[in-house]
């Protein structure tokens, strides 16, 4: 059997509604000297049956066979309703138009199908119509649930004393449920502050007189989470002491707000005994007001604790990046004292050493002591390189010409200390506070060292520029590469040291072409 057999045959079926109804409306029109000729009628009937065994062969049409067929049935209604009003017509007139009333049949055969088409939605609407006069309009609970959870598209007769919190979203839903339903009371109970297994009174609608009930208990909210939409026969058997205090003829019902098995809240409501009696359609209503507000509760509660978490989260990154930048702070701090201490001390003494050996050596030239003048030449060029190499080292260490000229001036001086040939291109990027420059500094020369120890005898480039409001150096080697992600002790501190200004740092590499570093840092703009 061919897939879609059902389908196909729906829509012939479909086809051969829509040709009856035409025929239908040909036919009767005819009797009345008027309407559509029957030859016309015969082909627009053939072309839909036809229409139908090749809609047949369309698997989208196949899917929406059901809907086609409905819709050829309306047709073939409205095709009969028409026929028979101006069959009705013809009887009532007693006779076939002659004359100038053969001009009426074709606005009479229109007018009736139209009437026909549109007799059955505008009995609906009006249908609806007397039951809002007589009842007032009532929204559905996704439109009750959307209205009360927005202040801003209520009625405005709810005066919430709350900023959008649950009590007063509570607060509103109570007196809409109370002006859409005609229900003489509501209540909501819901969990107290800090206490998830009880729930109490949150508030009623009117509010009563006098001390509110005990909460309900854990064991009572168990049978609650399980009851569903229920009445006095319910509550007299499983929970009487909700019926204490309510009159003997009020009509009661009460929905419990169930998620994930937990009870989030429960509406009771009342209806007076001399009021119209509650119905099905009401308790359908309710429970379902009572399911979708516990998925807004349960919302809101998932709300509050993510917002809570990113809070927690920001304050931790705040904490985290504050503590990265005192560390940062304090090792600059640290090492500025000791190129202090090496400069004023260290090198200080090594200098008066060095004039001292200039002094003795002056002296055993003039007495021609020629084997102690070399002596002290040879001593006098050792402290002389030593004070050259602790001035690399101080230097090294913090070096002056960062905090005096800036990054450019710095990283130049530390190009030309490189063994490999280094080029600076640095653009008018100006001065910039001293722990970002010196976190970028000393990243440019953790790059330098790698490019020394992995990609020894290559060329190295160092661009330094201002991007978008970030101070932005690249640190380019044209060394052998390398594959996967980057490791090692001198690529996370060059991380560190970058995010405690609030900067980054990014590898790119590819094997047998060279390694990039750039570290990013956001500054003012100028």
């Amino acid at each position: 059997m061919r897939p879609g057999v059902r389908a196909r045959w729906s829509l012939v079926a479909a086809g051969v509604l829509v040709a009856a109804g035409v025929l239908l409306v040909a036919l009767a029109g005819s009797l009345l000297g008027g309407g559509p000729a029957l030859p016309a009628a015969a082909w627009c009937a053939g072309g839909a049956v036809l229409a139908g065994l090749v809609a047949g062969e369309v698997p989208a049409l196949r899917r929406a066979s059901a809907a086609v067929l409905a819709g050829g049935a309306v047709v073939a209604a409205v095709g009969l309703a028409a026929a028979l009003g101006l069959v009705t017509a013809l009887l009532v007139l007693g006779r076939l138009p002659v004359g100038a009333e053969r001009g009426l049949a074709t606005p009479l055969v229109v007018g009736t199908a139209v009437a026909a088409a549109l007799a059955r939605p505008l009995a609906r609407r009006a249908a609806h119509a007397a039951r809002a006069a007589l009842h007032g309009t009532r929204r559905s609970p996704d439109e009750l649930l959307a209205a009360v959870a927005d202040p801003a598209t209520d009625s405005g007769e709810t005066a919430g004393d709350g900023e959008g919190g649950d009590e007063d979203l509570l607060r509103r839903l109570a007196e809409s449920l109370r002006r859409e339903h005609r229900l003489a009371r509501v209540e909501i109970w819901s969990p107290a502050p800090g206490v998830d297994d009880a729930l109490h009174r949150t508030l009623a609608v009117p509010a009563g007189d006098g001390p509110g009930p005990p909460p309900l208990d854990k064991a009572e909210l168990a049978l609650l989470a399980r009851a569903g939409v229920g009445g006095p026969g319910w509550l007299r058997l499983w929970l009487p002491r909700l019926l204490e205090g309510r009159g003997p003829d009020v009509q009661l019902r009460f929905a419990p707000a169930v998620h994930g098995g937990r009870v989030l809240a429960l509406l009771v409501v009342e209806r007076a005994g001399d009021a119209d009696a509650l119905t099905g359609a009401d308790e359908r209503a309710l429970g379902e007001v009572a399911r979708r507000l516990a998925i807004v509760l349960r919302n809101r509660a998932l709300d509050e604790a993510l917002t809570d978490t990113l809070a927690d989260l920001r304050r931790a990154n705040a904490e985290l990046q504050a503590s990265r930048a005192r560390l940062v702070s304090t090792a600059d701090a640290e090492r500025r004292r000791i190129e202090r201490d090496l400069h004023d001390g260290a090198q200080q003494h090594l200098v008066a050493i060095a004039v001292g050996l200039r002094l003795v050596r002056d002296t055993a030239e003039s007495a021609g002591n020629a084997a102690d003048v070399e002596l002290l030449d040879e001593l006098d060029r050792g402290v002389r390189e030593s004070i050259s190499a602790l001035r690399d080292l101080a230097h090294g260490i913090y070096p002056p010409l960062l905090r005096d000229a800036g990054l450019p001036d710095a990283l130049r001086a530390a190009a030309a200390r490189s063994p490999l040939a280094v080029h600076v291109r640095a653009g008018d990027v100006g001065r910039h506070p001293e722990p970002v420059e010196a976190a970028v500094y000393f990243c440019c020369l953790e790059a330098l060292q790698n490019a020394a120890k992995h990609a020894p005898g290559s060329e190295v480039e160092i661009e330094v520029d201002r991007r978008d409001g970030h101070l932005v150096v690249e640190v380019g080697d044209t060394g052998p590469g390398f594959t996967g992600a980057p490791t090692g002790a001198g690529l996370q501190n060059m991380a560190d040291r970058l995010g405690a200004v609030g900067g980054s740092v990014r590898w790119t590499s590819t094997p047998g072409v060279g390694t990039t570093v750039t570290a990013t840092v956001p500054v003012e703009r100028r």
